[in-house]
């Protein structure tokens, strides 16, 4: 079941991304308005937790006691909404108090991580949603081995890990553009319709054309996060990704591009691939990384394994502070971070890990290296030093 056009806006603005034209349009008045409020309060992942937390008929109850004794307010919300608009409108109307009071359970107590005890349960790293032209959204995990028509193309979302995009007949005009979604702790492979290849690691958003007939330049936008390209030859059609301030071009080559601080960076495995910013160029050979920064770039040479293990599964950290690791820890399982300390965040950190190792045994590591405490509460791992006896 699809949610409500609303609730489609109200996730699209918490994430930071434009919401889709057709749920926009959707919106009545007030809808549009009250979403209004939630951003201008600040208040939209409040509205997201609570939709996933409460009992609906409980809310309602508790909203519409919230409405009456709020009559004599200058504000008033219509009881036309939606059910589901109704449930945010408390938060506004009852305030952090109220609120708090509508969740059905407590706060979860903090467990000290032990190797080899388990308190968490496994992550499925198959997740992605597909957002299509005309604004649907799909959730991949949740449709194993089918196959979407859009146009000329055919999509097949395979084995809950890899979506192709297959042109049916050649065309001559241009296609509309599909937006895939990467969540913290997914991973997706994506085929598009030229042949190219692409794997989107966590917490990554790509955009890119159904296919590439009628066109000059095979261009895909990473909005965020990190993928990696192995990309087609095609002499007359070259390949460009935009990744923020970077345009990087090529012809056929492997590269990853990686934005998830405010530098963008290249790392190059094989061919070649030009790099234009705003007010710089440059030309990467295999096992070279350039990061663009302040309007220049600056290269070097890398061990390219480093930075293109995620895509076998791997986390490798070469000398980072915690905080970077904590980060990375983070997107791929899913879980905030808090420090008890912020001095802790730039000890220096070396190791290997594999996803498929419990959060436990991969903190329980580096906590016996550094001298570090870990402990789970809910989905926010707490970083703590060891206390000396």
């Amino acid at each position: 079941m699809q949610p409500p056009p609303w609730e489609t806006v109200l996730r699209a603005i918490h994430s930071g991304q434009q919401p889709p034209a057709a749920a926009w349009q959707a919106l009545t008045a007030e809808e549009q308005e009250l979403l209004d409020l939630l951003q201008k309060e600040k208040l939209t992942a409040h509205a997201l937790e609570l939709l996933g937390n409460i009992d609906e008929e409980a809310a309602w109850r508790k909203v519409s006691e919230g409405l009456e004794k709020q009559r004599t307010q200058k504000r008033m919300v219509h009881m036309r909404f939606l059910r589901y608009a109704a449930i945010i409108v408390g938060i506004l109307l009852m305030g952090a108090t109220g609120y708090l009071l509508l969740k059905t359970d407590k706060q979860p107590v903090p467990r000290d991580v032990v190797s080899g005890t388990y308190i968490t349960e496994p992550l499925n790293h198959k997740r992605a949603t597909l957002v299509l032209d005309d604004g649907r959204r799909l959730d991949l995990h949740q449709q194993a081995d089918s196959t979407i028509h859009q146009g000329q193309t055919a999509i097949n979302n395979i084995d809950t890990s890899l979506l192709k995009y297959t042109a049916v007949t050649e065309t001559l005009k241009p296609a509309g553009y599909n937006t895939l979604i990467i969540p913290r702790g997914g991973k997706y492979k994506i085929e598009l319709a030229d042949g190219t290849e692409v794997w989107l690691n966590a917490e990554t958003i790509l955009h890119y054309p159904v296919h590439f007939g009628g066109v000059a330049s095979r261009k895909v936008v990473l909005e965020k996060g990190e993928a990696y390209f192995k990309v087609k030859p095609n002499a007359k059609l070259p390949f460009i990704v935009n990744a923020g301030e970077v345009d990087v071009r090529v012809l056929g080559t492997e590269f990853n591009v990686n934005t998830y601080t405010s530098v963008p960076t290249t790392t190059l495995v094989h061919g070649s691939v030009q790099l234009n910013g705003d007010a710089a160029s440059s030309t990467l050979r295999p096992n070279e990384q350039a990061k663009y920064s302040n309007g220049a770039f600056v290269r070097k040479t890398v061990d390219t394994e480093t930075y293109t293990a995620w895509r076998f599964g791997q986390m490798i950290y070469e000398e980072i502070t915690l905080e970077e690791v904590m980060n990375m820890l983070g997107r791929q399982y899913d879980y905030t971070i808090t420090f008890t300390d912020p001095a802790l965040k730039g000890q220096k950190f070396g190791g290997r890990f594999k996803e498929t190792e419990h959060i436990e045994d991969v903190l329980a590591a580096i906590g016996k290296a550094g001298d570090l405490k870990f402990s789970i509460r809910g989905k926010t791992i707490i970083v703590s030093p060891v206390l000396s006896k």
